[in-house]
């Protein structure tokens, strides 16, 4: 129930609300990521760079060697959507090659690359 007051300003009512019914934090945040759980991202591993000519491009043939600007065994990059989000070195496992993750880039040089 409401109720009239007057003072120096003119009525003044005051007002009763219904009480705040808190949610578990945990339960929001787990709702928020089963959201995105089906998103699909581009996921890269880039083991360095060069810079070639249209001439040299032309002229790759089968067996051709192509220098990167990292030695071997330096750690790879690994790309999402194209930006660095961790490092990684080669492995192989089952014959396959495979990437281990040794460090993932932390919010605060995120924060420095935007800016």
């Amino acid at each position: 129930m409401a109720e009239k007051r007057k003072g120096q300003y003119g009525s003044v009512q005051s007002v009763q609300f219904s009480p705040i019914i808190e949610q578990p934090q945990a339960a929001a945040g787990n709702n928020e990521i089963k959201m995105l759980t089906d998103v699909s991202l581009q996921l890269g591993f880039e083991l360095g760079r060069t810079t070639k000519t249209v001439r040299e491009i032309l002229e790759l043939k089968k067996g051709s060697v192509v220098g990167l600007n990292k030695l071997a065994g330096e750690y790879v990059d690994v790309l999402v959507n194209n930006q660095r989000i961790a490092t990684g070195e080669v492995v192989v496992m089952d014959d396959k090659f495979a990437v281990r993750i040794t460090e993932v880039i932390s919010e605060r040089d995120k924060e420095k690359k935007i800016r």
